[in-house]
């Protein structure tokens, strides 16, 4: 007896202090979960918050600035204006002016202003604010700000551009009222809620006044401890949540963001102690609810009941406990057969379904009631609908089987007649001594489908749905394989688009891709069923003709791609031209495997971009030399200039009615440690291919200028610099910025340079073209058309050109003596030159004879080895130095 009360005390106290210690782990679990959910509620809430007003800003700064560039691309604007300058304050124009300025006021500006280009204001509506209180710079083009007094407004100093050239200029200020809005709606998100917007300022940041501070903030980007705000991630385009200080040196919790690429941040933010407040008031009641329910606890445990009474509890609890797991046990079992994915049925050992689960309802489409009674056969299609009977019988009486217990694909079918995959697992087991089956079903259309399609993106280019490189060079050794049993041949062709760089430059990459789509599809329609044609990448494809008769065969079918891409591509309207250079390798003679077919098609290519384009070549083991030379050239260019191996000759120009040189060509000569000096013929070629002409293109005009300015300061005297333009330089972006950024490091007036073009070049895009000749004419450079004649100049487009000459191609002045072709091809340029307005240099003179002819037909210039061949600088030096001499004892 002592014992057993002995045993229920210690029952009691182990039983209590478990019961204390699961309360306290419980309330700690509560506590911490509502504190994690309470973080991760205001993360999110904070977040989508934020991400909705920066969305807003956004939008709201960018219509804003719309308007004003819809001002400023007035076409009426732009009459008026040049109106007011060619007539010199007219007041009708100025009228007009007036009128359209309070037009727009309409379209929620509210202060617009119109200037001359000299800067005199013309027009003027509405009110500029007058004293912001703070004004920040916006990452948008032109002079745009964010300006701040009582509330946002958006101010774009924007100039007005007509046929590239600035004729006035408009100032629009609109006010930012859902910007402005943004911080009254905070203030209704908690008392300590706020929304910060601010822009960068070098080590500190300008700040707008916040929901909590209604003044102009200047704040360091980091806390005296070194930490970062969360604004200067917004600022430096990041884009997340922290849990740091802030500038008031309070414990916060912070969304922060960029607003697009404007140059501004956001942040939204609250106090932590806020945040955390809801489930410290919760606690105050959870802890005396938690002691109660521990002091009724452990009153009843010290107060148990007899043991007579705990033994008839126990039994009535055992009885129970095993009646409930095996509820339990029927209910999860149900539960399994209700929600799983998977189809499961119970069949007989007849055959006759007497289960069928929800999934395999769905799976099958029949109800249970329709499946249950009916032969499995049912859900099978032909032939093992017919055989399953037979199966089932022969595996009942003699036990062999192939299914039981074994995972297979077969295929089943629905109540609509439609046949599907599924992946079946049969288990055989007794109930009540009855034989039964179970069969597991999982449909497997998904994955066959997903498989399918990974297996086709790993064998199909995305873009052209064309076999990728992978497919068709399995397709050529297939062919390969087959062609040494038959002892054919077959073709390899590597197409290469021409010119498709500039069309996705023009025209963008939507308009790129849709061009490789349609030449994929052309491309396709030539071909024979057996062939194959693949995107290798970019703007190249293979194309696989599986067997010839002959190898002309494949020149047939190569000029047949030449032709059906020739024909122009409508793109968005606009018809684009393109062609293709296809190189040719025959098996066995150029190649018996896949790299060496390929490689050799790939250098056939090459060959055929350099014979002009638009055409084909075979292979011939020569091109092999040339590929390598060709390689050689472009790894060491890449090297040359970093190793000082390019230097400059300088080739006068020659006034000829006075004989006096007038400028100086810089041609680019490469002096390379093994080949020696190499002649811009071998080496343009491959840095014009390779796009290193650019950084060599930078290298000429930098060393010229800088050549230049030494002779000008020893005082040679020489009026210009020439320096040729390369067709990758002319399509630069940043074109013009590049050429006042080293005019202006060399310290060369561009009054003293001049430009070389050839007509090819600017053709390919000509309005394009005269925008950027216009805007190097306007900084003083001299322009001239070079190798004119060999290219396909309209005339419409040459009297627009803004050029100040044209260079004769030495092709027309070489027979200009002996073929009277040549001789009034260029006496009519001459002619037609001087009618535009236009000095005419003829190059390529080699004779007295032909400098007399073109001093006859009044050519203005010329320059070639009849005066002299391009030099170095210091010859060239000393013939201007000898040359200024005589001129100096002619004039004394």
């Amino acid at each position: 007896m002592q014992q057993q009360k002995f045993d229920q005390q210690r029952i009691g106290l182990v039983a209590g202090a478990i019961m204390i210690v699961v309360a306290i782990l419980a309330g700690a679990m509560v506590f911490y979960v509502m504190e994690r959910h309470a973080e991760n509620l205001l993360r999110s809430s904070l977040q989508s918050s934020l991400q909705g007003h920066v969305a807003l800003a956004t939008s709201e700064i960018r219509r804003s600035f719309q308007k004003g560039m819809t001002v400023a691309t007035r076409p009426f604007l732009m009459d008026q204006l040049q109106h007011v300058d060619m007539h010199d304050g007219d007041g009708t124009a100025l009228g007009a002016l007036n009128r359209g300025a309070q037009s727009f006021l309409a379209t929620g500006l509210s202060a617009v202003a119109l200037f001359a280009r000299d800067g005199q204001e013309l027009a003027h509506a509405g009110s500029f604010t007058q004293q912001p209180v703070l004004t920040v710079p916006i990452n948008l083009p032109g002079h745009v700000q964010l300006l701040f007094k009582d509330r946002f407004f958006l101010r774009a100093d924007l100039n007005i551009m007509k046929t590239g050239r600035v004729v006035g200029r408009v100032v629009t200020e609109t006010p930012l009222s859902t910007l402005s809005g943004m911080f009254m709606g905070v203030r209704r998100s908690g008392k300590t809620a706020e929304l910060a917007l601010c822009a960068s300022s070098g080590a500190n940041m300008h700040c707008f006044p916040t929901t909590l501070n209604p003044h102009v903030m200047t704040l360091p980007k980091r806390s005296s401890k070194g930490v970062p705000l969360p604004m200067v991630y917004a600022l430096e385009g990041a884009t997340g949540f922290s849990i740091t200080r802030d500038y008031r040196h309070q414990n916060v919790v912070a969304a922060y963001s960029p607003i697009g690429d404007l140059g501004l941040g956001m942040v939204l933010k609250t106090d932590s102690a806020e945040l955390y407040a809801p489930v410290w008031n919760q606690l105050r009641y959870l802890l005396p609810l938690m002691a109660g329910i521990l002091a009724v606890a452990l009153f009843l445990l010290r107060w148990q009941l007899s043991p007579l009474v705990l033994g008839l509890v126990r039994s009535e609890r055992k009885a129970r406990d095993a009646i409930m797991r095996l509820q339990d046990s029927e209910n999860r079992v149900r539960a399994v057969l209700e929600n799983v994915d998977e189809g499961i049925v119970s069949i007989s050992a007849t055959g006759k379904i007497e289960l069928v689960n929800p999934g395999a309802e769905r799976m099958f489409g029949y109800s249970s009631g329709e499946l249950t009674g009916k032969n499995v056969s049912i859900l099978m299609p032909e032939p093992y609908h017919s055989e399953h009977d037979g199966y089932l019988e022969r595996y009942l009486r003699t036990g062999e089987a192939h299914v039981i217990g074994i995972g297979r694909e077969v295929t089943a079918q629905r109540s609509n007649g439609e046949s599907f995959p599924i992946d079946l697992r049969v288990s055989e087991y007794y109930l009540t001594g009855r034989r039964q089956f179970i069969g597991t079903i999982r449909d497997t259309t998904e994955r066959k489908a997903a498989e399918a399609k990974i297996l086709h993106l790993a064998h199909y280019d995305a873009l052209t749905d064309l076999p990728n490189r992978r497919l068709v060079q399995d397709r050529i050794q297939q062919t390969i394989a087959w062609a040494q049993r038959a002892g054919i041949q077959f073709a390899v062709m590597f197409v290469d688009l021409d010119k498709f760089k500039n069309i996705n430059d023009i025209l963008g990459h939507n308009a790129g891709d849709q061009l490789l789509q349609m030449v994929a599809q052309r491309l396709t329609e030539s071909l024979r069923a057996d062939d194959t044609v693949g995107r290798q990448g970019g703007d190249e494809f293979i194309v696989l003709l599986a067997s010839l008769s002959t190898a002309e065969d494949s020149a047939r079918v190569a000029q047949k791609i030449l032709d059906a891409l020739s024909a122009p591509f409508v793109i968005n309207g606009l018809g684009v031209r393109t062609g293709a250079s296809i190189g040719i390798a025959i098996y066995p003679q150029d190649g018996d495997d896949i790299e060496t077919l390929l490689k050799n098609s790939d250098t056939a290519m090459y060959h055929a971009k350099e014979a002009g384009r638009s055409n084909y070549q075979f292979f011939a083991q020569e091109m092999n030399a040339v590929a390598a030379e060709h390689s050689l050239l472009e790894s060491g260019l890449r090297e040359a200039i970093g190793r000082d191996e390019l230097l400059l000759h300088y080739q006068p120009l020659v006034n000829i009615a006075n004989g006096n040189i007038v400028a100086a060509e810089a041609l680019v000569r490469w002096n390379h440690p093994e080949l020696g000096l190499i002649a811009p013929a071998r080496f343009i070629p491959v840095a014009e291919d390779s796009g290193m002409i650019v950084p060599v293109g930078d290298w000429v005009l930098r060393h010229a200028c800088s050549q230049l300015k030494q002779w000008r300061e020893q005082g040679v005297p020489l009026p210009r610099m020439i320096v040729n333009l390369s067709p990758r330089q002319f399509r630069q972006k940043y074109l013009v910025q590049n050429f006042v950024q080293i005019l202006k490091e060399t310290g060369v007036d561009p009054h003293w340079l001049g430009l070389e073009v050839t007509e090819n070049v600017i053709m390919e895009n000509p309005e394009e073209a005269i925008a950027v000749l216009g805007e190097l004419k306007a900084l003083g450079i001299e322009l001239s058309l070079d190798d004119f004649g060999t290219g396909y100049s309209s005339l419409s487009y040459l009297k627009r050109f803004p050029i100040d000459k044209l260079k004769i191609d030495q092709s027309f002045v070489r027979d200009i003596t002996t073929d009277a072709d040549d001789e009034g091809l260029v006496a009519a340029i001459i002619v037609m030159a001087h009618q535009l307005n236009i000095r005419v240099v003829a190059e390529g003179v080699e004779t007295g004879a032909q400098l007399a002819f073109l001093r006859e037909h009044g050519c203005d210039e010329y320059q070639g080895y009849f005066f002299s061949r391009p030099k170095p600088a210091t010859d060239l030096r000393a013939i201007l130095s000898t040359l200024n001499s005589i001129s100096n004892t002619i004039s004394t």
